[in-house]
Protein backbone atom coordinates (compact mmCIF):
# COMPACT_ATOMS: atom_id res chain seq x y z
CA UNK A 1 0.00 0.00 0.00
CA UNK A 2 1.69 3.34 -0.84
CA UNK A 3 0.49 6.97 -0.30
CA UNK A 4 0.90 10.06 -2.39
CA UNK A 5 0.20 13.02 -0.76
CA UNK A 6 0.43 16.42 -3.12
CA UNK A 7 0.03 19.78 -1.74
CA UNK A 8 -0.41 22.63 -3.97
CA UNK A 9 2.46 24.66 -3.33
CA UNK A 10 5.49 22.58 -4.10
CA UNK A 11 5.51 20.63 -0.89
CA UNK A 12 7.51 17.64 -1.05
CA UNK A 13 6.12 14.02 -1.93
CA UNK A 14 5.52 11.65 1.21
CA UNK A 15 5.61 7.76 0.76
CA UNK A 16 4.07 5.84 3.31
CA UNK A 17 2.80 2.41 4.28
CA UNK A 18 0.04 1.34 6.79
CA UNK A 19 -2.78 -1.19 7.04
CA UNK A 20 -5.61 1.19 7.26
CA UNK A 21 -6.09 3.78 4.28
CA UNK A 22 -8.05 6.28 6.01
CA UNK A 23 -5.54 5.80 9.47
CA UNK A 24 -2.69 6.85 6.42
CA UNK A 25 -4.03 9.64 4.94
CA UNK A 26 -4.80 11.23 8.97
CA UNK A 27 -1.03 10.69 9.72
CA UNK A 28 0.01 12.03 6.24
CA UNK A 29 -2.09 15.47 6.97
CA UNK A 30 -1.11 15.80 10.56
CA UNK A 31 2.45 15.34 9.14
CA UNK A 32 2.43 17.60 6.18
CA UNK A 33 -0.23 20.64 8.41
CA UNK A 34 1.78 20.82 11.56
CA UNK A 35 4.46 23.04 10.20
CA UNK A 36 3.39 23.95 6.43
CA UNK A 37 5.58 26.89 6.60
CA UNK A 38 8.53 25.52 7.06
CA UNK A 39 8.52 23.89 3.96
CA UNK A 40 7.35 27.04 2.04
CA UNK A 41 8.72 30.36 0.97
CA UNK A 42 7.11 33.25 3.10
CA UNK A 43 5.28 34.58 0.02
CA UNK A 44 3.54 31.12 -0.61
CA UNK A 45 0.36 29.74 1.08
CA UNK A 46 -1.15 26.28 0.83
CA UNK A 47 -4.06 26.18 -1.19
CA UNK A 48 -5.20 22.75 -1.48
CA UNK A 49 -4.26 19.37 0.26
CA UNK A 50 -4.92 16.44 -2.11
CA UNK A 51 -4.41 12.97 -0.58
CA UNK A 52 -4.56 9.42 -2.88
CA UNK A 53 -3.85 6.40 -1.53
CA UNK A 54 -3.58 3.28 -3.45
CA UNK A 55 -3.82 -0.47 -2.18
CA UNK A 56 -2.13 -3.61 -3.69
CA UNK A 57 -5.31 -5.02 -2.95
CA UNK A 58 -7.92 -3.12 -4.97
CA UNK A 59 -8.84 -0.10 -2.45
CA UNK A 60 -8.27 3.02 -3.33
CA UNK A 61 -8.87 6.56 -1.60
CA UNK A 62 -9.18 10.20 -2.48
CA UNK A 63 -9.11 12.70 0.18
CA UNK A 64 -9.27 16.77 -0.14
CA UNK A 65 -8.15 18.77 2.84
CA UNK A 66 -8.12 22.78 2.98
CA UNK A 67 -5.67 25.31 3.17
CA UNK A 68 -6.80 25.32 7.01
CA UNK A 69 -5.65 21.52 6.67
CA UNK A 70 -9.36 20.48 7.40
CA UNK A 71 -10.64 17.51 5.51
CA UNK A 72 -13.77 18.59 2.98
CA UNK A 73 -14.74 15.44 1.47
CA UNK A 74 -13.54 11.85 0.59
CA UNK A 75 -14.36 8.93 -2.25
CA UNK A 76 -13.28 5.20 -1.82
CA UNK A 77 -13.46 3.23 -4.22
CA UNK A 78 -14.86 -0.42 -3.30
CA UNK A 79 -14.11 -3.39 -5.78
CA UNK A 80 -15.10 -6.42 -6.40
CA UNK A 81 -13.44 -9.94 -5.27
CA UNK A 82 -11.78 -9.99 -8.63
CA UNK A 83 -10.19 -6.67 -8.25
CA UNK A 84 -12.64 -4.81 -10.14
CA UNK A 85 -13.73 -1.31 -9.48
CA UNK A 86 -17.62 -1.92 -8.09
CA UNK A 87 -18.26 1.53 -6.86
CA UNK A 88 -17.40 4.92 -5.46
CA UNK A 89 -18.31 5.57 -1.68
CA UNK A 90 -18.77 9.12 -0.59
CA UNK A 91 -17.41 9.96 3.17
CA UNK A 92 -17.67 12.19 5.21
CA UNK A 93 -15.43 15.01 6.39
CA UNK A 94 -14.67 13.14 9.26
CA UNK A 95 -13.83 9.87 6.27
CA UNK A 96 -16.88 8.00 7.73
CA UNK A 97 -19.02 6.29 5.15
CA UNK A 98 -21.80 8.89 4.24
CA UNK A 99 -23.96 6.18 2.50
CA UNK A 100 -23.95 7.63 -0.54
CA UNK A 101 -22.44 6.88 -3.90
CA UNK A 102 -22.18 6.03 -7.20
CA UNK A 103 -21.97 2.76 -8.83
CA UNK A 104 -18.97 1.82 -11.55
CA UNK A 105 -20.32 -1.97 -12.33
CA UNK A 106 -23.47 -3.65 -12.24
CA UNK A 107 -25.20 -6.94 -13.64
CA UNK A 108 -27.85 -6.11 -16.18
CA UNK A 109 -31.34 -7.70 -15.14
CA UNK A 110 -32.58 -9.99 -18.06
CA UNK A 111 -35.96 -8.68 -20.06
CA UNK A 112 -37.46 -9.42 -23.09
CA UNK A 113 -36.04 -8.06 -26.71
CA UNK A 114 -38.52 -4.94 -27.99
CA UNK A 115 -37.91 -5.52 -31.38
CA UNK A 116 -36.86 -3.39 -34.20
CA UNK A 117 -34.13 -1.91 -35.97
CA UNK A 118 -30.45 -2.87 -34.28
CA UNK A 119 -28.33 -0.14 -33.28
CA UNK A 120 -25.00 -0.39 -32.18
CA UNK A 121 -23.71 2.48 -29.89
CA UNK A 122 -19.85 2.76 -29.38
CA UNK A 123 -19.22 5.16 -26.12
CA UNK A 124 -18.61 4.55 -22.66
CA UNK A 125 -21.16 2.01 -21.96
CA UNK A 126 -25.06 3.40 -20.73
CA UNK A 127 -26.46 3.35 -17.45
CA UNK A 128 -28.78 0.28 -18.11
CA UNK A 129 -30.34 0.28 -14.74
CA UNK A 130 -32.20 3.02 -16.16
CA UNK A 131 -35.81 2.07 -17.06
CA UNK A 132 -35.80 4.00 -20.18
CA UNK A 133 -32.49 2.14 -21.60
CA UNK A 134 -33.20 -1.46 -19.49
CA UNK A 135 -36.63 -2.02 -22.11
CA UNK A 136 -35.02 -0.77 -25.84
CA UNK A 137 -31.96 -3.08 -25.13
CA UNK A 138 -31.67 -5.58 -27.38
CA UNK A 139 -31.53 -9.16 -26.35
CA UNK A 140 -31.07 -12.83 -27.38
CA UNK A 141 -33.79 -15.78 -26.77
CA UNK A 142 -33.30 -16.12 -22.78
CA UNK A 143 -33.41 -12.34 -22.40
CA UNK A 144 -29.93 -11.54 -22.00
CA UNK A 145 -28.25 -8.22 -23.34
CA UNK A 146 -26.34 -8.40 -26.61
CA UNK A 147 -24.00 -5.52 -25.50
CA UNK A 148 -20.73 -5.74 -24.26
CA UNK A 149 -17.41 -3.69 -22.63
CA UNK A 150 -14.99 -3.96 -24.20
CA UNK A 151 -12.56 -2.61 -21.78
CA UNK A 152 -13.36 -4.81 -19.07
CA UNK A 153 -13.93 -7.49 -21.31
CA UNK A 154 -17.28 -8.75 -19.66
CA UNK A 155 -21.36 -7.96 -21.10
CA UNK A 156 -21.54 -5.49 -18.42
CA UNK A 157 -20.92 -2.53 -20.72
CA UNK A 158 -21.81 -0.24 -17.72
CA UNK A 159 -21.17 3.56 -18.65
CA UNK A 160 -17.93 4.84 -17.17
CA UNK A 161 -14.79 6.63 -17.97
CA UNK A 162 -12.14 6.57 -15.62
CA UNK A 163 -9.38 7.85 -17.75
CA UNK A 164 -10.02 11.57 -16.45
CA UNK A 165 -9.78 9.93 -13.42
CA UNK A 166 -11.06 7.17 -11.44
CA UNK A 167 -12.86 9.33 -8.40
CA UNK A 168 -15.11 11.22 -10.82
CA UNK A 169 -15.29 9.25 -13.83
CA UNK A 170 -16.62 10.88 -17.09
CA UNK A 171 -20.16 9.80 -17.96
CA UNK A 172 -21.07 10.31 -21.35
CA UNK A 173 -22.62 7.06 -23.18
CA UNK A 174 -26.04 7.19 -21.27
CA UNK A 175 -26.66 10.65 -23.10
CA UNK A 176 -25.87 9.90 -26.28
CA UNK A 177 -27.75 6.59 -26.02
CA UNK A 178 -30.79 8.62 -24.67
CA UNK A 179 -31.36 10.95 -27.58
CA UNK A 180 -30.65 7.86 -29.99
CA UNK A 181 -33.38 5.77 -28.50
CA UNK A 182 -35.92 8.82 -28.16
CA UNK A 183 -35.78 10.44 -31.87
CA UNK A 184 -35.65 6.06 -33.03
CA UNK A 185 -38.75 4.83 -31.00
CA UNK A 186 -38.94 1.32 -32.77
CA UNK A 187 -34.73 0.99 -32.19
CA UNK A 188 -33.31 -1.59 -30.02
CA UNK A 189 -29.89 -0.89 -28.77
CA UNK A 190 -27.05 -2.86 -28.68
CA UNK A 191 -24.21 -1.03 -26.53
CA UNK A 192 -20.62 -1.32 -26.83
CA UNK A 193 -18.27 0.17 -24.25
CA UNK A 194 -14.87 1.42 -26.67
CA UNK A 195 -11.73 -0.48 -25.55
CA UNK A 196 -9.55 2.41 -24.30
CA UNK A 197 -7.41 -0.65 -23.12
CA UNK A 198 -6.41 -1.58 -26.36
CA UNK A 199 -7.79 -0.46 -29.39
CA UNK A 200 -6.90 -2.80 -31.38
CA UNK A 201 -10.37 -4.89 -29.95
CA UNK A 202 -12.56 -2.21 -31.69
CA UNK A 203 -12.08 -5.14 -35.02
CA UNK A 204 -13.87 -8.03 -32.48
CA UNK A 205 -16.62 -5.38 -31.84
CA UNK A 206 -17.04 -4.68 -35.14
CA UNK A 207 -17.41 -8.52 -35.92
CA UNK A 208 -19.77 -8.90 -33.20
CA UNK A 209 -21.89 -5.98 -34.44
CA UNK A 210 -22.01 -7.85 -37.53
CA UNK A 211 -22.87 -11.06 -35.98
CA UNK A 212 -25.88 -9.64 -34.43
CA UNK A 213 -27.28 -8.53 -37.95
CA UNK A 214 -26.33 -4.94 -36.95
CA UNK A 215 -26.47 -2.53 -39.98
CA UNK A 216 -25.85 1.14 -37.99
CA UNK A 217 -23.21 1.50 -35.51
CA UNK A 218 -22.71 5.11 -34.29
CA UNK A 219 -19.39 6.16 -32.85
CA UNK A 220 -19.39 9.51 -30.51
CA UNK A 221 -15.50 9.71 -29.93
CA UNK A 222 -12.24 10.06 -31.34
CA UNK A 223 -8.57 11.03 -30.83
CA UNK A 224 -5.52 12.38 -32.91
CA UNK A 225 -3.56 9.21 -33.68
CA UNK A 226 -4.69 7.43 -36.61
CA UNK A 227 -2.23 4.26 -35.62
CA UNK A 228 -5.35 3.65 -32.89
CA UNK A 229 -7.96 3.44 -35.31
CA UNK A 230 -6.27 0.91 -37.87
CA UNK A 231 -8.07 -2.38 -36.38
CA UNK A 232 -11.12 -0.09 -36.98
CA UNK A 233 -10.78 0.90 -40.38
CA UNK A 234 -9.82 -2.54 -41.57
CA UNK A 235 -12.92 -4.01 -39.72
CA UNK A 236 -14.95 -1.03 -41.32
CA UNK A 237 -13.82 -2.35 -44.80
CA UNK A 238 -14.13 -5.68 -44.19
CA UNK A 239 -18.19 -5.22 -43.54
CA UNK A 240 -19.34 -3.22 -46.34
CA UNK A 241 -23.13 -3.91 -45.39
CA UNK A 242 -22.77 -1.15 -42.23
CA UNK A 243 -23.01 2.06 -42.21
CA UNK A 244 -20.83 3.97 -39.49
CA UNK A 245 -22.15 7.20 -38.27
CA UNK A 246 -19.21 8.66 -36.60
CA UNK A 247 -17.96 12.07 -34.85
CA UNK A 248 -16.04 15.03 -36.79
CA UNK A 249 -15.33 16.26 -32.69
CA UNK A 250 -15.28 19.90 -30.71
CA UNK A 251 -12.38 21.35 -31.35
CA UNK A 252 -13.04 23.87 -33.30
CA UNK A 253 -11.12 23.55 -36.05
CA UNK A 254 -10.42 22.02 -39.49
CA UNK A 255 -9.85 18.05 -39.64
CA UNK A 256 -8.84 18.41 -43.23
CA UNK A 257 -5.87 20.24 -41.87
CA UNK A 258 -5.57 18.99 -38.24
CA UNK A 259 -7.06 14.90 -38.45
CA UNK A 260 -9.42 13.60 -36.24
CA UNK A 261 -9.97 9.96 -36.29
CA UNK A 262 -11.86 7.91 -37.10
CA UNK A 263 -13.68 10.95 -38.68
CA UNK A 264 -11.17 11.81 -40.91
CA UNK A 265 -10.89 8.43 -42.26
CA UNK A 266 -11.79 7.75 -46.33
CA UNK A 267 -14.55 4.83 -46.03
CA UNK A 268 -17.37 4.23 -48.58
CA UNK A 269 -19.65 3.22 -45.62
CA UNK A 270 -18.71 5.68 -43.05
CA UNK A 271 -20.76 9.31 -42.57
CA UNK A 272 -18.89 11.48 -40.54
CA UNK A 273 -21.42 14.67 -38.79
CA UNK A 274 -20.78 17.32 -37.08
CA UNK A 275 -22.92 19.86 -34.73
CA UNK A 276 -24.98 22.68 -36.47
CA UNK A 277 -27.33 25.60 -34.37
CA UNK A 278 -31.13 25.00 -35.17
CA UNK A 279 -30.36 27.02 -38.69
CA UNK A 280 -27.81 25.46 -40.14
CA UNK A 281 -24.62 26.94 -38.78
CA UNK A 282 -21.98 25.54 -37.91
CA UNK A 283 -21.91 25.21 -33.57
CA UNK A 284 -19.23 26.85 -31.71
CA UNK A 285 -16.55 24.72 -31.32
CA UNK A 286 -17.76 21.71 -33.61
CA UNK A 287 -15.12 20.34 -36.16
CA UNK A 288 -15.45 20.87 -39.87
CA UNK A 289 -13.74 19.98 -43.18
CA UNK A 290 -15.03 20.05 -46.67
CA UNK A 291 -13.53 16.75 -47.51
CA UNK A 292 -13.76 14.75 -44.26
CA UNK A 293 -17.17 16.40 -42.94
CA UNK A 294 -20.48 15.20 -44.56
CA UNK A 295 -23.32 16.56 -42.60
CA UNK A 296 -23.95 18.56 -40.38
CA UNK A 297 -27.09 17.85 -38.09
CA UNK A 298 -28.17 20.53 -35.38
CA UNK A 299 -27.30 19.45 -31.92
CA UNK A 300 -26.64 22.05 -29.84
CA UNK A 301 -29.09 22.08 -26.24
CA UNK A 302 -30.90 18.93 -26.72
CA UNK A 303 -32.45 17.31 -23.82
CA UNK A 304 -31.14 14.12 -22.73
CA UNK A 305 -31.11 11.97 -19.92
CA UNK A 306 -28.05 11.87 -17.54
CA UNK A 307 -26.57 8.55 -15.61
CA UNK A 308 -28.30 9.63 -12.72
CA UNK A 309 -32.00 9.73 -14.91
CA UNK A 310 -32.01 13.51 -14.74
CA UNK A 311 -33.30 15.28 -17.78
CA UNK A 312 -29.86 17.64 -18.67
CA UNK A 313 -29.06 19.60 -22.04
CA UNK A 314 -25.99 18.66 -24.32
CA UNK A 315 -24.46 19.95 -27.42
CA UNK A 316 -21.68 19.17 -29.58
CA UNK A 317 -20.96 16.42 -32.16
CA UNK A 318 -21.38 13.63 -30.26
CA UNK A 319 -25.26 14.52 -30.37
CA UNK A 320 -25.12 14.88 -34.01
CA UNK A 321 -24.07 11.86 -34.41
CA UNK A 322 -26.86 10.04 -32.14
CA UNK A 323 -29.79 12.23 -34.31
CA UNK A 324 -28.28 11.01 -37.44
CA UNK A 325 -28.06 7.33 -36.59
CA UNK A 326 -31.79 7.93 -34.82
CA UNK A 327 -32.70 9.08 -38.28
CA UNK A 328 -30.56 6.08 -40.15
CA UNK A 329 -32.69 3.41 -37.85
CA UNK A 330 -36.13 5.09 -38.59
CA UNK A 331 -35.13 4.99 -42.51
CA UNK A 332 -33.44 1.49 -42.72
CA UNK A 333 -37.28 0.46 -40.59
CA UNK A 334 -39.16 1.50 -43.27
CA UNK A 335 -36.49 0.32 -46.40
CA UNK A 336 -34.72 -2.39 -44.58
CA UNK A 337 -33.64 -3.75 -48.33
CA UNK A 338 -31.53 -0.92 -49.01
CA UNK A 339 -27.82 -1.13 -49.20
CA UNK A 340 -25.69 0.99 -47.08
CA UNK A 341 -25.08 3.58 -50.46
CA UNK A 342 -28.68 4.16 -50.57
CA UNK A 343 -28.94 4.53 -46.53
CA UNK A 344 -26.06 7.11 -46.57
CA UNK A 345 -27.56 8.93 -49.59
CA UNK A 346 -30.78 8.82 -48.17
CA UNK A 347 -28.99 11.01 -45.09
CA UNK A 348 -27.27 13.49 -47.47
CA UNK A 349 -30.20 14.04 -49.14
CA UNK A 350 -32.23 15.19 -45.54
CA UNK A 351 -31.14 18.18 -46.36
CA UNK A 352 -30.17 19.83 -42.22
CA UNK A 353 -32.01 21.79 -41.12
CA UNK A 354 -35.05 21.74 -41.24
CA UNK A 355 -35.39 19.65 -38.01
CA UNK A 356 -35.56 16.29 -38.65
CA UNK A 357 -37.91 15.94 -36.00
CA UNK A 358 -40.77 18.20 -37.80
CA UNK A 359 -41.08 15.63 -40.39
CA UNK A 360 -42.32 11.83 -41.17
CA UNK A 361 -39.36 9.20 -41.15
CA UNK A 362 -39.62 6.28 -41.92
CA UNK A 363 -41.38 4.23 -38.91
CA UNK A 364 -40.72 7.05 -37.06
CA UNK A 365 -43.49 9.90 -37.05
CA UNK A 366 -42.93 13.22 -37.29
CA UNK A 367 -42.53 15.19 -33.33
CA UNK A 368 -44.68 18.03 -32.43
CA UNK A 369 -42.19 20.88 -32.36
CA UNK A 370 -44.14 23.95 -31.82
CA UNK A 371 -46.29 25.34 -28.85
CA UNK A 372 -49.85 25.48 -29.06
CA UNK A 373 -52.61 26.34 -26.52
CA UNK A 374 -54.58 23.91 -25.64
CA UNK A 375 -57.21 25.60 -23.13
CA UNK A 376 -57.53 28.76 -21.26
CA UNK A 377 -59.56 30.00 -18.19
CA UNK A 378 -60.26 33.34 -16.18
CA UNK A 379 -59.95 33.35 -12.29
CA UNK A 380 -61.81 36.68 -11.28
CA UNK A 381 -61.73 38.48 -8.21
CA UNK A 382 -63.85 40.84 -6.63
CA UNK A 383 -62.61 44.24 -6.39
CA UNK A 384 -65.00 45.97 -4.44
CA UNK A 385 -62.26 46.33 -1.88
CA UNK A 386 -59.11 47.08 -3.59
CA UNK A 387 -57.74 50.28 -5.04
CA UNK A 388 -55.65 48.87 -7.29
CA UNK A 389 -56.01 45.72 -10.02
CA UNK A 390 -53.31 43.81 -11.34
CA UNK A 391 -53.91 41.21 -14.30
CA UNK A 392 -52.24 38.48 -14.72
CA UNK A 393 -51.56 35.54 -17.73
CA UNK A 394 -50.10 32.50 -15.81
CA UNK A 395 -49.05 29.70 -18.45
CA UNK A 396 -48.80 26.36 -17.57
CA UNK A 397 -46.86 23.77 -19.48
CA UNK A 398 -47.93 20.37 -20.06
CA UNK A 399 -46.42 17.28 -17.87
CA UNK A 400 -44.58 20.01 -15.73
CA UNK A 401 -46.41 18.78 -12.98
CA UNK A 402 -48.66 22.21 -11.97
CA UNK A 403 -52.34 20.68 -11.75
CA UNK A 404 -55.15 22.62 -11.72
CA UNK A 405 -55.86 22.98 -8.05
CA UNK A 406 -52.25 23.62 -7.13
CA UNK A 407 -52.44 26.90 -9.97
CA UNK A 408 -55.14 27.74 -8.19
CA UNK A 409 -54.33 27.61 -4.56
CA UNK A 410 -50.75 29.62 -5.55
CA UNK A 411 -52.69 32.77 -6.88
CA UNK A 412 -54.91 32.89 -4.38
CA UNK A 413 -52.05 33.01 -2.14
CA UNK A 414 -50.05 35.51 -3.55
CA UNK A 415 -53.74 37.51 -4.45
CA UNK A 416 -54.24 37.51 -0.54
CA UNK A 417 -50.37 38.94 -0.17
CA UNK A 418 -51.07 41.74 -2.24
CA UNK A 419 -54.32 42.72 -0.85
CA UNK A 420 -51.94 44.19 1.71
CA UNK A 421 -51.39 47.01 -0.35
CA UNK A 422 -55.14 47.14 -1.56
CA UNK A 423 -54.01 45.67 -4.81
CA UNK A 424 -56.33 42.81 -5.92
CA UNK A 425 -55.85 40.59 -9.02
CA UNK A 426 -58.57 41.28 -11.15
CA UNK A 427 -58.26 38.84 -13.82
CA UNK A 428 -55.93 36.19 -13.79
CA UNK A 429 -55.99 34.23 -17.15
CA UNK A 430 -53.88 30.12 -17.23
CA UNK A 431 -53.58 29.52 -20.26
CA UNK A 432 -52.40 25.65 -20.51
CA UNK A 433 -49.60 24.78 -23.40
CA UNK A 434 -48.66 21.92 -25.32
CA UNK A 435 -44.73 22.29 -26.52
CA UNK A 436 -41.72 20.50 -26.61
CA UNK A 437 -40.42 18.85 -23.39
CA UNK A 438 -37.03 21.00 -23.90
CA UNK A 439 -39.18 23.71 -22.99
CA UNK A 440 -40.73 22.62 -19.67
CA UNK A 441 -36.92 23.21 -18.42
CA UNK A 442 -35.85 27.30 -17.48
CA UNK A 443 -32.67 28.22 -19.52
CA UNK A 444 -32.64 32.22 -21.33
CA UNK A 445 -33.00 29.97 -24.56
CA UNK A 446 -35.75 27.97 -23.72
CA UNK A 447 -37.78 31.11 -22.32
CA UNK A 448 -37.22 33.25 -25.13
CA UNK A 449 -38.57 30.52 -27.24
CA UNK A 450 -41.83 30.01 -25.72
CA UNK A 451 -42.19 33.54 -24.84
CA UNK A 452 -41.73 34.22 -28.54
CA UNK A 453 -43.87 31.38 -29.24
CA UNK A 454 -46.64 32.29 -27.42
CA UNK A 455 -46.44 36.10 -26.22
CA UNK A 456 -48.95 37.25 -23.83
CA UNK A 457 -49.97 40.48 -22.35
CA UNK A 458 -47.22 41.71 -19.23
CA UNK A 459 -46.55 40.74 -16.66
CA UNK A 460 -46.84 37.04 -16.89
CA UNK A 461 -45.80 33.59 -14.70
CA UNK A 462 -44.25 30.51 -16.30
CA UNK A 463 -44.86 27.52 -14.62
CA UNK A 464 -41.67 24.85 -15.49
CA UNK A 465 -40.48 21.98 -14.56
CA UNK A 466 -37.20 22.79 -13.42
CA UNK A 467 -34.27 25.12 -14.02
CA UNK A 468 -30.83 24.08 -16.21
CA UNK A 469 -29.60 27.55 -15.56
CA UNK A 470 -25.96 27.44 -13.82
CA UNK A 471 -26.58 29.31 -10.67
CA UNK A 472 -30.04 27.18 -10.27
CA UNK A 473 -32.86 29.27 -8.38
CA UNK A 474 -36.65 28.03 -7.61
CA UNK A 475 -37.76 30.98 -9.34
CA UNK A 476 -36.85 34.20 -11.35
CA UNK A 477 -38.31 37.56 -12.45
CA UNK A 478 -37.24 39.93 -15.35
CA UNK A 479 -38.16 43.19 -15.19
CA UNK A 480 -36.04 46.12 -17.91
CA UNK A 481 -33.14 46.42 -15.19
CA UNK A 482 -32.62 43.40 -15.63
CA UNK A 483 -33.27 42.00 -18.91
CA UNK A 484 -31.59 44.45 -21.33
CA UNK A 485 -29.91 41.16 -23.27
CA UNK A 486 -33.08 39.69 -23.61
CA UNK A 487 -36.04 42.06 -23.75
CA UNK A 488 -38.91 40.14 -24.37
CA UNK A 489 -38.64 38.10 -21.21
CA UNK A 490 -38.90 41.76 -19.60
CA UNK A 491 -41.86 41.73 -16.57
CA UNK A 492 -42.20 37.84 -16.95
CA UNK A 493 -41.70 35.67 -13.50
CA UNK A 494 -40.56 31.89 -13.90
CA UNK A 495 -41.47 29.26 -11.38
CA UNK A 496 -40.14 25.92 -11.16
CA UNK A 497 -41.79 22.97 -9.62
CA UNK A 498 -41.92 21.26 -6.63
CA UNK A 499 -40.68 24.57 -4.79
CA UNK A 500 -41.48 25.91 -1.48
CA UNK A 501 -44.66 27.75 -1.04
CA UNK A 502 -44.93 29.32 -4.84
CA UNK A 503 -47.87 31.36 -3.70
CA UNK A 504 -45.54 33.59 -1.93
CA UNK A 505 -42.76 33.05 -4.60
CA UNK A 506 -45.08 34.36 -7.02
CA UNK A 507 -45.98 37.53 -5.00
CA UNK A 508 -42.24 38.33 -4.51
CA UNK A 509 -41.26 37.64 -7.56
CA UNK A 510 -43.87 40.15 -8.98
CA UNK A 511 -43.27 42.43 -6.77
CA UNK A 512 -39.40 42.47 -8.71
CA UNK A 513 -41.19 43.38 -11.74
CA UNK A 514 -43.66 45.82 -10.47
CA UNK A 515 -41.01 47.48 -8.96
CA UNK A 516 -38.13 47.15 -11.56
CA UNK A 517 -35.84 46.36 -9.13
CA UNK A 518 -33.82 43.09 -7.43
CA UNK A 519 -33.74 44.59 -4.14
CA UNK A 520 -34.17 42.41 -1.30
CA UNK A 521 -35.10 43.08 2.53
CA UNK A 522 -33.67 41.57 5.67
CA UNK A 523 -36.50 42.51 8.11
CA UNK A 524 -37.80 39.96 9.84
CA UNK A 525 -41.07 37.90 8.06
CA UNK A 526 -40.49 40.64 5.38
CA UNK A 527 -41.82 39.24 1.65
CA UNK A 528 -39.00 40.57 0.24
CA UNK A 529 -36.25 38.39 2.04
CA UNK A 530 -34.01 36.50 0.03
CA UNK A 531 -35.73 33.13 1.45
CA UNK A 532 -38.91 32.47 0.41
CA UNK A 533 -40.86 30.88 3.37
CA UNK A 534 -44.39 30.67 4.66
CA UNK A 535 -43.97 33.40 7.57
CA UNK A 536 -42.24 35.65 5.00
CA UNK A 537 -45.22 37.32 3.90
CA UNK A 538 -45.62 40.75 5.37
CA UNK A 539 -45.36 44.10 3.40
CA UNK A 540 -44.72 47.35 4.71
CA UNK A 541 -46.32 50.37 3.95
CA UNK A 542 -43.62 52.24 2.15
CA UNK A 543 -43.02 48.91 0.34
CA UNK A 544 -46.49 48.92 -0.51
CA UNK A 545 -46.44 52.84 -1.81
CA UNK A 546 -43.29 52.09 -3.98
CA UNK A 547 -45.17 49.05 -5.34
CA UNK A 548 -48.50 51.11 -6.46
CA UNK A 549 -46.12 54.13 -7.32
CA UNK A 550 -43.73 52.43 -9.87
CA UNK A 551 -46.37 49.34 -10.97
CA UNK A 552 -48.98 51.99 -11.98
CA UNK A 553 -46.14 54.09 -13.77
CA UNK A 554 -44.49 51.38 -15.74
CA UNK A 555 -48.54 50.51 -16.50
CA UNK A 556 -48.69 47.30 -14.91
CA UNK A 557 -51.43 48.15 -12.16
CA UNK A 558 -54.36 50.28 -13.08
CA UNK A 559 -57.69 51.44 -11.16
CA UNK A 560 -59.94 48.81 -9.87
CA UNK A 561 -62.77 50.14 -11.56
Amino acid sequence: MRLILLALACLPLFALAAEDPVAVVREALAAVCAKPGAALPPSVSIRRIGAELHAVYGKELLVIAGADCQVRYGRRIHSSADGRPREIRFLRDDLSDSGAGELLDAPIPAAPDPGGVALAHVDSGVNYLLPEIARRLARDADGAALGYDWWDMDPRPFDQDPARSPFFPQRHGTRTASLLLEEAPYARLIPYRYPRADMSRMASLVDAAAKAGVRIVTVAMGSNQRNEWQAYEQAVRRHPEMLFIVSAGNDGRDIDRQPVYPAALELANQLTVTSAEDDGRLARGSNWGQRAVHLLVPAERRLVTDFDGRRVFASGASYAVARAGALAACLLGAYPKWSTKELRDALLAQRFPPDPLERDRGVCPAVPTSVSERTSEWLATDMTSYEKALELNVAVLDDAGWPPAAVHMMVRGAAAIFGQCGIGLRNVSVHRLSAPERLRYFTVETAQALVGARAYAKPAAYLMTDTRRPVAFDAEAFAPANSAAYPQLADTVWLMRGMRHPEVALAHELVHVLTNSGEHSSDPDNLMREETALENTRLTADQCREIVSRGSARGLLAGSK
